[in-house]
This record gives C-alpha cells, structure tokens and sequence, in this order.
C-alpha cells in the first residue's frame, strides 16, 4: 500500500474544494453581469479627448446611478469635462433632449463628442450615434411612456412548515443583489397559509421551498437572458425548474436530500488526510447529512465496501442515493468521483486534492 505525498499543507483542501464550493445560484447561472462602472469603457491611450456630460434623473430613489457610470468613464479615459450637467426628466430642457434623441427610461445619460467612435465607449452598453453616445438602458427605470418605475423586483419564498431540514432561500436575495438587481421587497410564505396554498395551487408548484421571481427580472438585460433556462415562466412570475435540496416533494410529502455519509478509512494511516474536511466542504455546498458512519478498511463493512465500489485511494465518503436529489451540483460530483449503479457517489480523484492519501492497489 503506497502513500501519496503530494500534501503541502492541510489549506490545500479547501482550495481544491473551493472549486466545487460555489453557491447554488451559480450553478444555474452561467452570469455576465457587468459592473457599468467598467464594463462600457475601454482604454484607448494617453490622448485625452473632450466630451460634454447630460445626466437625466427621474424621481426615483431605487433608480440607476448614471451619475456613477459617468464618472468611471471619465476616469478610466482620461476624458476632459467640457460640460457637465444634471437635468431632471420633467424639465423644459431635459424633455427636449429626451425627444431630440429619442430616450424611453431615464435615468439616461448623454455624452457629446466630435470623437465619440475613439474614446472606446462599448457598443453593448451605449447606443453611439454620430458625435454622442446615449446610455438608456439604466435598471431600475421610469418607463417615460407609463411614468411607471420598473425594475424592482419582488421575490416570495414558499416555505414549508414541518421541515426543519429544508433549504431556505432568503440567501438568494443577497445573491441576485450582488448581480445588480433591485430587490423591492422579500416576503416568506407558509405553504400551509391560505395564501401559500393559492400560489402553490396558481403556479403549478411542485416542491417547497420554492421561490416566485416577479417578472420585473425580465428587465435586467446583463442577467436575465443567462438565467431564462433555469426558469419556468407563470402568470404573474418566474419559478425555478430545479429545487434545492432539501425540498419536500409536494405530490407526495417526502422530504428530499437528506444523504446519508461512510468515511471509509484506514487507523493505521497517521499522516492521512482527515477526510471530514470532504463532509465540510460538501456541507458549504448546501448538502445535508442525516446519518454519518465509520467503515475502516480493516473490518468487514470497510473491506466489502472498498471490493464493492472498486476502491482504490483512501479515505475516502460514499454518499447515500439521495444525493442525486442535489440536481445542481450532479455535473461538478461526476468531475470528482462516480454515481454507482444503486444510485451512491464515491468519491475518487484524491489526487485533485493536493492531500495525502493512500493507494490501496500497491505494496
């Protein structure tokens, strides 16, 4: 039995891990979300060249900040300010600027140069025009044809009354936050309540927890488009199409996700990597464990364990069927390990984990 020695320090398993340790949302989301304060601007030199700056606010607290964007493009081009103003959209001369170039959702932002092709303002996020380049596309907006904010998105959580195991999703604001999206409000639902049973019934729900998405995401433009296939679209909302487990199944009652966990090791091997660090990790990823047993490879489990399974490198877990109710992070295990025939997952690729380890096919 060979020992591996490629272990330079036990850090080197969360980083390793820290492959498989990203959150949920991004396993369903393959994001390009734009930070506008760099993504419209692109470096062009040292020559400095002269533009003239409109802002055009509305009464909207929850509105873009143009005002933001305005200056990261001054600073990241070296721009000289000729002139810079600040209009409001229901002014005299604000409403002239918003007729002659033609802008639907304020806040806009208009920037005046002879060299507008030249400062390198990115097409994707700017509408350049002959001498200026119009910003409309601010999210959250006021619509000028309905005078109606748009944009703020209202997330509820239909949750589950009697399953404490279950995974709550109030973390998802914060992520949608992070991708630029103006959540107005989040509200957290009984799936017991009259309420819950009306939405559950309304929006074909079939697990809880489950979160309703207003439509108002449609209007992130940077997000929306990655995320649409993940999503189911209703009525009056947005649906995710794969739970995060736990979940209770609603045609049923089940609750779903709860796996069960075998450390399969050897007592003999001192310098080994302690393989709850693998639980841990797996944990970070959502992953609820129930049950958890030891197999050493000593005893009769560990040894038809290890024959079963085909075993070769240890310490090593092998999950319970349950956790292929994990539907978000089935593809990253398959890069990790295998799913059996009955349905449970080793673990296999030690080696990925600069940890020490043995290989039980050699002497």
């Amino acid at each position: 039995m060979e020992i591996k020695k490629n272990w330079t320090e036990e850090k080197g398993l969360f980083l390793a891990i820290a492959i498989l340790s990203v959150f949920v949302i991004a396993l369903f989301i393959y994001v390009y979300a734009p930070q506008l304060g760099g993504y419209a601007l692109k470096s062009t030199g040292a020559r400095q060249y002269s533009i003239g700056i409109i802002e055009i606010t509305g009464d909207c607290e929850d509105c873009f900040d143009t005002n933001a964007l305005a200056d990261a493009l001054i600073k990241e081009n070296n721009l000289k300010i000729k002139s810079r103003e600040t209009l409001s959209y229901k002014s005299q001369k604000a409403e002239e600027i918003i007729n002659k170039y033609s802008i639907r959702k304020i806040p806009a932002l208009v920037v005046l140069s002879r060299n507008i092709e030249k400062i390198g303002i990115d097409e994707q996020v700017f509408s350049i025009k002959n001498n200026y380049a119009i910003f409309d596309k601010s999210v959250p907006y006021v619509d000028l044809e309905t005078n109606e904010v748009k944009g703020l998105v209202q997330l509820k959580e239909i949750q589950s009354d009697n399953c404490i195991e279950c995974t709550p999703l109030l973390q998802l604001e914060k992520q949608f936050e992070g991708l630029g999206v103006k959540v107005k409000d989040y509200e957290i639902i009984s799936s017991s309540s009259d309420r819950g049973r009306e939405f559950i019934e309304k929006n074909d729900l079939e697990f809880t927890s489950s979160l309703l998405i207003s439509k108002d995401i449609e209007e992130y433009w940077w997000i929306f488009d990655q995320i649409r296939d993940s999503l189911i679209e209703k009525e009056d909302n947005y649906v995710f199409k794969i739970p995060f487990a736990p979940y209770v199944n609603l045609s049923d009652g089940k609750i779903k996700g709860k796996v069960e966990i075998i450390f399969i090791k050897n007592k003999s091997c001192e310098d080994c990597f302690d393989v709850n660090e693998l639980k841990d990790s797996f944990m970070s990823l959502g992953v609820y464990f129930e049950k958890e047993k030891n197999a050493d490879i000593s005893s009769n489990e560990g040894k038809n364990l290890m024959k079963k399974y085909n075993i070769t490198a240890i310490p090593t877990i092998i999950l319970s069927r349950e956790i292929q109710d994990y539907d978000t992070i089935k593809k990253m295990l398959e890069q990790v390990g295998t799913f059996e025939e009955d349905g449970r997952f080793v673990f296999r690729k030690l080696d990925s984990l600069n940890v020490k380890y043995q290989e039980t096919n050699k002497n």
